[in-house]
């Protein structure tokens, strides 16, 4: 398994949280890509392109927010962002994990970590989101772009 995709529920939520809790992103760094996110007030949520671990973790773990599209990338703190737009570019840049999520409540995840992946898969199954597939190097769920704004 390479990944994961799933719905989630159309509406404001703290759904990053939900989907990466129990995981140590220490010395990681989370790069906002592609984002239409919005805060209760109907505001960008994220006012940055680039942050620490411990500044995502908090914007997330305690905000309220609406994901409408969203390309997240993680990459060790010492790691410079690639462009990757194929999972083959994925697979071989320094990135190490990709959100991706299309018109409002479709959601893509590839990661090279195994233990990441499984516990990403734990925590989607205990939120009930719905329609889970698991993204298998050889099968049609794999995104033909990875752009939030096209599959």
């Amino acid at each position: 398994m390479i990944g994961i995709r799933f719905k989630i529920k159309n509406e404001y939520d703290n759904i990053f949280y939900k989907i990466f809790k129990s995981i140590n992103f220490e010395n990681y760094r989370w790069d906002i890509v592609e984002d239409e996110i919005y805060n209760l007030d109907g505001k960008n949520y994220f006012d940055k392109e680039s942050y620490s671990n411990r500044e995502f973790k908090k914007l997330v773990e305690d905000g309220t927010y609406y994901p409408v599209f969203a390309n997240i990338q993680i990459y060790r703190t010492q790691d410079e962002i690639e462009d990757i737009q194929t999972y083959e570019e994925f697979i071989s840049s320094k990135c190490q994990l990709i959100l991706l999520i299309t018109d409002n409540e479709f959601v893509d995840i590839y990661t090279k970590n195994e233990k990441w992946l499984n516990t990403i898969y734990q925590n989607v199954v205990d939120n009930k989101f719905e329609d889970i597939k698991c993204i298998e190097a050889d099968n049609s769920y794999i995104r033909h772009r990875f752009s939030a704004y096209s599959d």
